[in-house]
């Protein structure tokens, strides 16, 4: 084998993780986060339609931010190869995971899948379809952090997939994949990521496939009718819940199934409201750690009883009512002051020339144990949008009633690219300053100006054949090269015009807004040739 180099780009290399015939996986550290990252190393050899995948994976993923998803940190081509460098994920694959506990509790196996939903869910609201959900895409950190990974073959709506997927091509895993994917992979949608994760919940509690993992002509029947072995006649521990889930996700029909990630995610997280999240969550660290064989029973949640009083009077008639005091939290206020407090926020975000769909915000809650952090149950809070003015150059936000157990919390507020955390203690409501609970006022900042980073690739409209591409920007009324621009003069929060050419051919522009938290632009032009076809 031969010996690595000590660096790739501006990456330090440690270790070979993996290697395949197209290329390979370092480790390395990160130059400037002093973190460790992955290198995913594609070696050009053969098909152009793999090494298009590939640039197009890694600009679909930069562009994402979610805490379930595998961070790209940046992309590049040295020498004949391409580069992605990715969050490393200290931990193991679900894959791995069913193979060395055989299967997981439904309880497990359910707030597991309940993460890669909220995933899928950001994607689909980005126009992404993943196409090869399974457990191997699946990443789980020593900490029990859970991260989708792998959109190597996903479908864009911003992406033009010509050449790569044609009409009747088949892509993805077939055991993973609903009928209609395996008929045709280029037009399916949403709801074939759905059918996957249905097959993925059956491997988890079962320890076994529904269907073998090949193309047969046996095979492909039984997909198409739904026939397979019913998880529960395999695992007599599975709850009836998660057998009637599986059915309903792994419909032949996708007209049959769930037809959005959101209604499922509800659907789980009303079922996982009877268990502590906690404990499961804590066993599943424990597993990744090695710290524990074998899953523990996991508690189900405990109804205060102080509650049972005011739902006897909801049944007794006065229901509208009863239901307005319980969501004002009048009823925490009134029957347990001393065990509850409340939490409100309020933000200001802002508008940064972005629409109120296109802002990325998610505030987090922690409870501070000063030891594992738990995230609270309360967690993620929900924050509305408010009404705003067109002049009014920020974005109003506000959370819902949160009622919270008396003690110290921490905030983690995500605003775009910069995070926030705030530690703050929630008093009961019967102490003095707690009559109120705690009002939480937060503006985030506008970004400043951050140099921008600009790479530009040619490929001629007719052929598809790469050029060799020029970068102009247009300053003070002429293209001038980037090279001859002051150094702060690419900079993000600007209004800028490119124009990407090449000899012979029809030069492009670009005349894009830059935010001010989009430091890396990428422009990929298709240029006809001048004269018309050739």
């Amino acid at each position: 084998m031969a010996e690595l180099p000590e660096y790739i780009g501006k990456y330090k290399i440690e270790s070979l993780v993996a290697r395949g015939g197209m290329g390979a996986v370092l480790k390395a550290v990160h130059p400037t986060l002093k973190r460790h990252v992955v290198l995913k190393k594609l070696t050009i050899k053969g098909s152009s339609a793999i090494a298009e995948r590939f640039k197009r994976e890694a600009r679909i993923l930069m562009d994402f931010k979610h805490d379930n998803i595998v961070q790209v940190y940046d992309h590049f081509k040295e020498g004949s190869s391409y580069y992605m460098v990715l969050e490393y994920v200290d931990g193991m694959s679900l894959d791995q995971l069913i193979k060395k506990q055989r299967f997981l509790s439904s309880e497990l196996s359910l707030t597991i899948v309940l993460q890669v939903c909220k995933a899928l869910a950001y994607a689909h609201s980005m126009g992404v379809i993943h196409r090869d959900i399974k457990p191997g895409n699946i990443l789980i950190s020593k900490k029990g952090d859970i991260k989708l990974a792998d959109f190597g073959i996903a479908a864009s709506e911003d992406e033009d997939e010509s050449g790569l997927t044609k009409e009747g091509m088949t892509l993805g895993t077939p055991c993973y994949m609903p009928p209609e994917q395996i008929e045709n992979s280029k037009n399916v949608d949403k709801r074939a990521d759905i059918y996957s994760v249905g097959v993925m919940l059956y491997e988890m509690v079962t320890g076994k496939k529904p269907y073998p993992g090949n193309f047969s002509a046996d095979t492909l029947i039984k997909i198409r009718k739904g026939n397979y072995r019913r998880a529960a006649k395999i695992n007599g521990r599975i709850h009836p819940f998660v057998d009637r889930l599986i059915k309903k996700l792994m419909q032949p029909s996708a007209a049959r199934r769930f037809q959005d990630v959101d209604k499922l995610v509800g659907t789980i997280e009303k079922y996982l409201r009877r268990y502590k999240s906690e404990p499961i969550a804590n066993a599943l660290a424990a597993l990744m750690r090695g710290s524990i064989a074998d899953e523990p029973r996991y508690p189900k949640a405990r109804r205060k009883r102080s509650v049972l009083p005011v739902l006897l009077i909801l049944v007794a008639g006065l229901s509208s009512g009863g239901w307005y005091a319980w969501h004002e939290g009048y009823v925490y206020r009134w029957m347990m002051p001393d065990s509850y407090g409340e939490l409100h926020l309020s933000l200001r975000v802002p508008k940064s020339g972005k629409r109120a769909d296109e802002m990325f915000i998610k505030a987090r809650l922690f409870v501070d144990d000063g030891k594992d952090m738990p995230e609270s149950t309360a967690s993620p809070l929900a924050l509305d949008f408010l009404p705003s003015a067109e002049s009014d150059p920020y974005y109003s936000l506000e959370s819902r009633h949160v009622f919270l157990v008396p003690g110290l919390y921490r905030l983690k507020l995500i605003v775009g690219g910069t995070v926030r955390w705030e530690s703050f203690r929630i008093l009961p409501f019967s102490a003095p300053g707690g009559g109120n609970g705690l009002e939480m006022h937060l503006r985030a900042e506008e970004e400043g100006k951050r140099r921008l980073s600009v790479t530009a690739t040619a490929k001629d409209a007719d052929t598809g054949l790469e050029l060799p591409a020029r970068l102009t920007v247009m300053a003070n009324g002429s293209w001038t090269t980037p090279e001859d621009l002051p150094e702060q003069w690419l900079a993000t929060a600007t209004v800028r015009q490119f124009r990407v050419e090449a000899d012979g051919h029809e030069p492009q522009v670009f005349s894009l807004k830059i935010a001010a938290d989009q430091d890396r632009l990428i422009l990929s032009a298709s240029l006809p040739p001048l004269g018309g076809h050739k």
